[in-house]
């Protein structure tokens, strides 16, 4: 079926890697990328909201943008997708349990080359901080049910009280985080807060220093 599609999901990779300039982006753990960074190197311009600078590396270019083409979000879901519409008029099974990397309709049907700790994709506004244990990965938060500054707050904030509470893991160093990186010139975002998010409190600007 020509809807389907056969992107190479490595060239994203490559991609995020050349316009960082980090050889070993995404590979090594050596920089804390959080969902806001992937979402701002996912956008159709870098740094957002400047018209007429090229796409992130993430992200289809303008021309080819379009709510059904946008990069590598929906290009790791986009054959499973059309394969679910295709089950939902009865012309073809559900599709696997690992829903990215599916080659769609074909003799077997739901063929899978389903990449490992992306079953369902991936979500590129915020609300994630990486977990590090001294200078390594170790794992991540992420949160969603408010506004996405909230979001990167509590992921933030959380992970913060944790690793206070418990000890033995916390933020990433600062000079492991990607607002360390400026690719084209514009740095990376790494964790935005509200300024003053707490209902009749003074207290503002949580997330600073930490």
């Amino acid at each position: 079926m020509t809807v389907l599609r056969n992107e190479p999901l490595g060239q994203y990779v490559t991609a995020m890697q050349t316009f960082t300039g980090l050889p070993n982006a995404l590979t090594d753990g050596q920089t804390a990328i959080t969902s806001r960074s992937i979402g701002n190197l996912g956008r159709v311009f870098y740094p957002d909201g400047v018209d007429g600078n090229a796409a992130g590396p993430l992200a289809k270019p303008m021309g080819q943008w379009s709510v059904f083409d946008t990069g590598v979000q929906l290009d790791l879901v986009y054959n499973a997708v059309v394969q679910h519409v295709g089950f939902v008029l009865g012309a073809a099974p559900d599709v696997p349990q690992n829903c990215t990397g599916v080659s769609g309709f074909n003799a077997m049907f739901a063929v899978s080359n389903a990449v490992p700790g992306l079953a369902n994709g991936i979500q590129i506004f915020p609300g994630s901080a990486p977990v590090y244990r001294d200078r390594t990965l170790v794992g991540a938060v992420g949160v969603s049910g408010d506004g996405v500054d909230q979001d990167d707050m509590i992921a933030f904030l959380g992970l913060q009280d944790a690793s206070n509470r418990v000890g033995g893991f916390g933020q990433a160093p600062t000079d492991m985080r990607a607002d360390q990186v400026l690719p084209q010139g514009a740095r990376l975002r790494y964790i935005s807060c509200p300024q003053a998010p707490f209902i009749d409190s003074s207290n503002g600007e949580p997330c600073r220093g930490l």
